[in-house]
């Protein structure tokens, strides 16, 4: 599998796993003026199946899930989908687990406060850089 290839040719193709209902449907809407949001789930394992069957460029997930935390999943992503982008998303805003996440295959990690568009511009910004390589 090459590179991320979004650009100007196409939209980001992003899946989101929350297991809050408004949070997973606020990040869908705001991910969507931007990016072609291809699945949107609840629970850890639909999003490791959902990433392994449709293949997206980004995967945004939450840290603390019921089922497989944030962690895992990325462990787990980083040997099937290597060159795919994840976004931790969480209410913790602390700098060990940051490393953690980032020691474990993250490409970013966003706190659920921050700015609106954070989670957005992080997600194109990790696109865009990916499709210059």
């Amino acid at each position: 599998m090459s590179a991320v290839t979004a650009g100007k040719d196409r939209r980001p193709r992003v899946v989101i796993a929350d297991d809050h209902p408004l949070v997973l449907q606020a990040f869908h809407s705001m991910l969507a003026r931007d990016c072609d949001v291809v699945a949107a789930v609840p629970r850890g394992h639909e999003a490791v199946e959902a990433v392994t069957r449709l293949r997206p460029d980004v995967l945004v997930v939450d840290l603390m899930l019921p089922d497989v935390d944030g962690l895992e999943i990325c462990r787990r992503l980083k040997v099937s989908v290597p060159d795919m982008q994840i976004v931790i998303v969480t209410a913790f805003d602390d700098d060990d687990v940051r490393t953690i996440a980032l020691n474990n295959g993250a490409a970013a990690y966003v706190p659920k406060y921050s700015a609106a568009g954070t989670l957005a511009r992080t997600v194109q910004q990790l696109c865009n850089n990916n499709s210059k390589t």
